[in-house]
């Protein structure tokens, strides 16, 4: 009740600041946009587009498995997803392997994301194909003692709130989670939600313990959430992920990415959301994305096989870039000016 009574106070406050200020899509490159908006409604409407994505070149067998890819210390970083502990650093120009750096005193059962602050690296121990683990946790690893090759390990551990059912279900459950951002003080879970292909926003502290990891919102992405990153400077969050359809696979692993700006403090959800596809004759199990600038943008896919009706389809795991200058260049334009 108490939620409720919060919620619909500022359900009124904010109608009663639209009045005063004028709501509306604040984003030139919408079909909806109002010039006279000054507050940002969050509805803005986009057209369709389809991206196109350069290969910078197939990743070496030792990284098969990428799963994360984090640019730190001026370079790129990737790490896979299954019991390998090894942080490898990627030529953003060749794709080649230009340093190896191994930890030590951590744990990988099925490590999907890699997130940042000033002083942490955070390694997301989260995957969870079937839905039944019960020991997701994400370690804290201080950037000073990985220089110093000390590895200060910490541990984040936590369930979600609204699951009950541990029942294992492989590639049929929303309880996967592949991509998290980490704030001044929390951690944002996006599941990767297998049925619903929608992904939830999942709340809980950056600071080691155990956690219940609170609902935030949801948001139909019409697919797989597999990765992130997030520019709080600009308040923009870029999601990847991937079509999937389990009757035939083949015609899905259709790479996407999805746009969150605008919005307003932590509410990922509030502002701007745009899909923005490959070409259709992309096909890739897209699993990480980084940037430098917020304009090139970094993704990686791990190695994929399958044979169908006695056919062999073999996907290699590359390194990709992606220019979104077109995209979301004016919004950062008018960002910084704000600054």
């Amino acid at each position: 009740m108490r939620r409720f009574i919060i919620v619909f106070g500022l359900m009124l406050a904010t109608v009663g600041w639209c009045r005063a200020q004028v709501c509306g899509c604040t984003d030139p490159l919408a079909s909806n946009y109002n010039a006279k908006a000054i507050i940002n409604d969050g509805k803005c409407k986009y057209a369709s587009a389809i991206i196109k994505a350069t290969v910078i070149g197939e990743l070496d067998t030792l990284v098969k498995g990428t799963s994360s890819l984090i640019y730190w210390n001026k370079n790129y970083w990737t790490y896979n997803d299954h019991k390998d502990k090894c942080l490898y650093r990627i030529d953003s120009i060749s794709a080649a392997i230009s340093e190896t750096l191994c930890l030590k005193g951590i744990k990988n059962q099925d490590t999907e994301e890699i997130a940042q602050d000033s002083l942490y690296l955070y390694f997301g121990d989260i995957g969870n194909n079937s839905g039944e683990r019960k020991d997701l946790q994400i370690l804290r690893i201080r950037k000073d003692s990985i220089q110093n090759k000390v590895y200060k390990v910490d541990t984040i551990r936590f369930s979600y709130e609204d699951q009950t059912d541990f029942t294992a279900r492989l590639n049929a459950n929303d309880f996967d989670c592949e991509a998290f951002v980490v704030t001044k003080d929390s951690i944002y879970l996006f599941t990767k939600q297998w049925v619903s292909r929608k992904t939830t926003i999942y709340s809980l502290p950056k600071t080691p313990g155990t956690y219940i990891a609170h609902r935030c919102g949801t948001y139909n992405v019409k697919g797989l959430i597999t990765g992130v990153i997030y520019l709080p400077e600009y308040q923009l969050i870029v999601l990847c992920g991937y079509d999937y359809d389990k009757k035939n696979l083949l015609s899905a692993l259709h790479p996407f990415i999805v746009l969150l700006y605008d919005f307003k403090d932590d509410d990922f959800l509030s502002g701007n959301k745009r899909r923005l596809d490959f070409g259709l004759g992309v096909k890739a199990q897209i699993e990480a994305i980084a940037t430098s600038n917020g304009l090139d943008y970094y993704l990686t896919c791990e190695h994929f096989t399958t044979t169908k009706m006695g056919i062999t389809f073999d996907f290699p795991a590359r390194l990709y870039r992606l220019d979104l200058r077109k995209y979301i260049l004016p919004y950062l334009n008018r960002m910084k000016k704000k600054q």
